[in-house]
């Protein structure tokens, strides 16, 4: 007996091989392998059993596999309908998955250009003295460099500085993003050129030889992909920079979603250039960085890292001017920054997107049980003839995953569409938007998720056919063997209809926030046609910059067409807001208050069609410092003159003296989404905003604007044109593309569920034949038959409708965030819903209902 041992180790090997394989040889394969035991070495023998079953086992399985895949391909060209219906649904699930997965990918999960990014870091010096102020404050260069000479927590600490400015490669001048970068920026962020070299601390000196580093996509541009781009000169605002290296594709930093109050109108860097301040700027405290960056030491975090800034901050404070005391410390991480504000989109895709994968599962799921009760006979006899259920399961699986490969692919290629589709629909405000692609790490999730739903909607219809009583099905001829399987098709339809109903809901919510969104008053003319007015500074003086603006405005509102003209620092739904300290006279002041200031030039309010309450607009004399008289907001008037009219008060910014309101405006929305802010205007001309009101339309307004433009300051270059209207659509463009995206999976779910409900009646009809004969043969008329038919569909409906409802109400909370103007539990919303659901539910009803009220009860009593 001392083989036995042996034998059962054996037995276990023999577990990799099929069982059927197993029945048929295994037996003897163990009674061989006892007498080789016996008479052999055990560790050759052992040696050799492994390497047949490594060798054998796979093929015998893949033989199997074989056989089944045929079988099923047999079995789906009989049932073309079948089979279409099923790789449809699968296809819209898994390509809608593949889509958002793709979003997801590109925005939270696909690895950043830097290295370890988790190591990075802003840092920012909040004003918290003063209400209103965001506490992403940049901080100035001074500060930098004092950070970067006495903190003890960094690696590195570099800064940048955003510009728009003019640059010529041979051709014409073309406006372009740059970053005037610390010589250490390219290291601290741990990114290399793919050509060449980046920028390094040599570089950053007045006396340095200028050098520029330039991203693929303006390399392909203006370079036109010159492998030999390398030392070639381009001129930036007036003077020369070497190329000496060229990014990779994936570099673009910073782009305007990177971080807060980023300049929205760049939307990715396209050319660095060494800052190359002198000492004396890097002293002066009033030179402020666009953001600063900072590489923790390993086992630093954040807050300690805050906390040392913060001590630091505290003596610097002294060398501020007393309006800037009080600065503090604030770091945040370099991920989170760009990626936390659209986490709760991204969780509500996933979500909706989950919702409308699980229905489709479903509806494959409903479709597989339907065929079983079809294929009921088939099973039995199967049974009846020997074949264990481990082999019908695994037939039955087979068949699945075929349809989920089959659907699978459909879903990637839909995926991509979409994907191109969403990439029409740039909201432009998500970060890394415009990377977004089908590459392999989706290519694998779509693969990840066609099995995994294979699976799932593939055992139940499995372990349900495989448990077929021969006993049963002999005695009752193959009928009345399935009752269980139609609870379960019926309990699938009702969890479709409620995953649907909550998924409507949400979309519901959003749709009806989309609509207050937009029927918002803004106070400004959608038809302004808005520019921004750029122009190399160095040799001039701000006099000599508000006097190019003043004659621009001039010459161009006595162009013919142009009803007014004028500039300012900041248009309304802008990215950047203006405050200042103030004081009113007579009012409850508190230190640090604050408001929006704006500066306006020439016939701004005209051409911007705000409307004058009371008072009058400010005129060319109201300028000066401090201003002679100034403008308020309605909101400003509402809120600090308590119901008396602001005409003729006093206000005063910081230490200048008090000025009088000359005239109150209507408010103007400054953000998409929020109130209007309490704004002043005061008279003046060192705004590089110019807002025009023409009966022209914009393109032949735009050629005679240039002209005036050119011959005013040939160097000057006209950038970001667009009318108000197309400002006001960037500043809902996420709205509406969550909007529709969630309006989109939601249709996608409510025709699957509908699909789902049609299918079971027709189904239902189609085995009812007989009853439905005896029924009529009876005297029951059509309109009982429509009732019945139609009432199972509505019963269903109504059951789904609730459940549904109820999950809505209880997850509505999850997108308040996303809301505006409506209250999670929207009763209009939650009204239409059920009206909308039970329409549609009644119209997949009526179909089959017709053909059960026109059965032929002759033909369908010879049919039982």
């Amino acid at each position: 007996m001392a083989w036995r041992p042996s034998v059962s180790l054996y037995r276990l090997l023999l577990r990799a091989y099929p069982a059927e394989f197993r029945e048929e040889y295994g037996a003897e394969m163990e009674d061989v392998f006892a007498v080789r035991a016996r008479q052999e070495n055990r560790l050759r023998l052992w040696a050799e059993v492994i390497a047949d079953a490594a060798a054998t086992a796979p093929r015998e399985h893949f033989a199997i596999l074989r056989a089944d895949v045929k079988h099923a391909v047999r079995m789906f060209a009989r049932s073309p309908w079948f089979v279409g219906t099923a790789v449809l649904a699968l296809a819209l699930g898994v390509g809608s998955a593949t889509a958002i997965f793709s979003l997801v990918n590109a925005v939270l999960l696909r690895d950043l250009p830097y290295g370890n990014p988790r190591e990075l870091v802003y840092l920012w010096t909040p004003l918290p003295r003063y209400s209103g102020v965001p506490k992403e404050l940049s901080p100035d260069f001074a500060d930098v460099r004092a950070w970067q000479t006495m903190s003890r927590s960094f690696s590195g600490i570099t800064a940048l500085l955003q510009r728009e400015q003019a640059v010529n490669t041979g051709g014409e001048n073309v406006q372009v993003a740059v970053a005037l970068v610390l010589g250490n920026f390219f290291e601290v962020l741990q990114s290399q050129a793919q050509t060449g070299r980046t920028i390094v601390p040599a570089d950053d000196s007045p006396s340095a030889e200028r050098v520029a580093v330039i991203s693929a996509a303006f390399w392909r541009g203006a370079f036109h992909g010159d492998p030999a781009v390398l030392g070639r000169n381009m001129d930036l605002n007036g003077r020369k920079y070497r190329v000496v290296g060229v990014m990779p594709e994936s570099f673009a930093f910073p782009h305007s979603t990177d971080f807060p109050y980023a300049e929205a109108k760049i939307r990715r860097t396209e050319v660095w250039v060494p800052a190359a301040f002198t000492p004396r700027q890097l002293q002066d405290r009033l030179l402020s960085t666009s953001a600063a960056i900072g590489r923790l030491r390993p086992g630093v975090s954040p807050r300690r890292a805050q906390q040392e800034l913060m001590a630091i901050e505290s003596r610097l404070d002294v060398l501020n001017s007393p309006e800037m005391r009080g600065m503090q410390a604030y770091v945040t991480e370099f991920v989170e920054s760009a990626a936390g504000p659209v986490r709760p989109l991204m969780r509500l895709l996933e979500g909706a997107v989950l919702l409308v994968l699980l229905i489709a599962c479903g509806n494959v799921a409903n479709l597989l049980l339907a065929r079983g009760v079809e294929r009921v006979h088939e099973m039995g006899v199967r049974t009846a003839m020997g074949a264990p259920r481990s082999r019908l399961m695994r037939q039955l699986l087979t068949e699945a995953l075929l349809l989920a490969v089959v659907g699978g692919t459909a879903g990637l290629v839909l995926g991509v569409a979409i994907v191109r589709l969403l990439a029409r629909l740039n909201p432009g405000d998500i970060p890394r938007f415009d990377e977004v692609s089908v590459d392999g790490r989706v290519a694998l999730f779509a693969f990840a998720v066609s099995v995994i739903t294979g699976l799932l909607f593939g055992s139940l219809p499995a372990l349900a056919s495989s448990r077929v009583r021969v006993n049963d099905l002999l005695r009752q001829g193959g009928r009345g063997v399935t009752g269980s399987w139609a609870v379960a098709r019926r309990a699938l339809i009702v969890a479709d209809i409620a995953l649907a109903v909550a998924l409507l809901a949400g979309a519901g919510l959003l749709l009806r926030s989309y609509g207050a969104v937009q029927r918002q008053e803004n106070g400004f003319a959608p038809s302004t046609l808005t520019m921004s007015v750029a122009r190399d500074r160095r040799g001039r003086t701000s006099q000599q910059d508000a006097e190019m603006r003043r004659r621009i405005v001039e010459k161009v509102a006595a162009l013919p067409g142009v009803a007014a003209a004028g500039v300012t620092t900041q248009l309304p739904l802008g990215s950047h807001e203006s405050v200042t300290t103030f004081r009113v006279d007579g009012y409850d002041n508190r230190p640090g208050q604050t408001v929006a200031i704006r500066s306006v030039g020439g016939d701004y309010f005209r051409a911007m069609d705000i409307r004058l309450l009371s008072g009058r607009y400010l005129e060319a004399a109201d300028e000066g410092t401090p201003p002679h008289h100034v403008v308020v907001s309605e909101s400003f008037e509402r809120r600090f003159f308590k119901g008396k009219s602001a005409v003729g008060g006093r206000f005063q910014t910081s230490a200048e003296e008090w000025t009088t309101i000359a005239g109150v405006v209507a408010d103007v929305r400054q953000k998409a989404e929020r109130p209007p802010d309490p704004t002043v205007y005061v008279a003046g001309w060192n705004g590089g905003v110019l807002a025009i009101r023409a009966s022209a339309p914009p393109e032949r307004m735009m050629a005679a604007v240039r002209r005036v433009v050119g011959q005013v300051d040939a160097a000057a270059v006209l950038t970001d044109v667009r009318t108000m209207r197309e400002r006001m659509s960037e500043a809902e463009s996420r709205r509406r593309f969550q909007t529709m995206l969630l309006a989109g999976f939601a249709g996608i779910a409510v025709l699957l569920a509908l699909v789902g409900v049609y299918g079971l009646l027709a189904y239902s009809v189609r085995q009812r034949t007989a009853e439905i004969g005896v029924r009529m043969a009876l005297g029951a008329g059509r309109r009982a038959l429509l009732s019945m038919v139609l009432g199972e569909g509505l019963l269903l409906t109504g059951a789904g409708l609730g459940i549904g409802l109820a999950v809505a109400a209880g997850m509505s909370r999850l997108v308040e965030s996303l809301l505006y103007g409506v209250r999670p539990h929207d009763a209009v919303t939650f009204a239409a819903v059920p009206v909308l659901m039970a329409a549609a539910a009644l119209a997949a009803c009526i179909l089959p209902a017709w053909r059960a009220a026109n059965i032929d009860p002759m033909r369908a009593l010879r049919q039982q």
